[in-house]
């Protein structure tokens, strides 16, 4: 699975930065395992924006960082303890524009399966794991109907353990899905 995951995603080359608005990033952290695994964080209530919600590890751009890879890499190891250093980047999927007007940008990037995470960061409340194998079944806890520029599509939520995830998160969860393992999950109908 993890070969089809590179070979898809370093050949991928996704919709880019949305030059004119506010920039971020995220990490869409991938173990290097046999049932191989997402993690996602839970952002503390104490946070401004997003608190209470999973989330990918991540961030806005600062004028420090090289370019949104290294943002990505920077706001993963400052929210979870994530070494940079024990991550293989294989590339960004597509761009996504948040209700908030901000341009995001997943990387994607495969870590060690015994990777030491923590939530010790202001910013999280909990580090979690979901493994593709459950994401892939498309089993789903809801479904947001979103009307955007006369479109409407249905953006899942999945439940696993006590988490949710949803909204931007669950967006890149299944744009992620389908570029690199051909999920085909389709946002056009309400799904499982």
């Amino acid at each position: 699975m993890l070969k089809k995951i590179t070979d898809k995603i370093i050949n991928y080359s996704g919709r880019p930065p949305v030059e004119e608005l506010r920039k971020a990033a995220v990490l869409i952290a991938i173990t290097d395992s046999k049932d191989p695994e997402l993690i996602y964080t839970l952002r503390s209530n104490k946070v401004g924006s997003h608190g209470g919600e999973v989330s990918f590890p991540g961030g806005m751009y600062e004028k420090e960082d090289k370019d949104l890879k290294n943002t990505a890499l920077r706001e993963s190891e400052e929210e979870t303890g994530l070494d940079k250093t024990k991550v293989n980047i294989l590339g960004p999927i597509d761009t996504v524009v948040s209700r908030f007007n901000v341009s995001v940008t997943p990387y994607v990037g495969i870590v060690p399966s015994n990777i030491e995470l923590n939530d010790n960061s202001d910013e999280i409340e909990a580090c979690f794991r979901v493994p593709l194998s459950f994401l892939l079944k498309d089993k789903r806890h809801r479904n947001d109907e979103i009307n955007r520029n006369g479109d409407k599509f249905f953006m899942p939520a999945y439940e696993y353990d006590s988490y949710i995830i949803w909204g931007l998160t669950a967006m890149m969860t299944v744009d992620f899905l389908n570029i690199a393992l051909d999920a085909r999950i389709d946002l056009k109908t309400k799904g499982n």
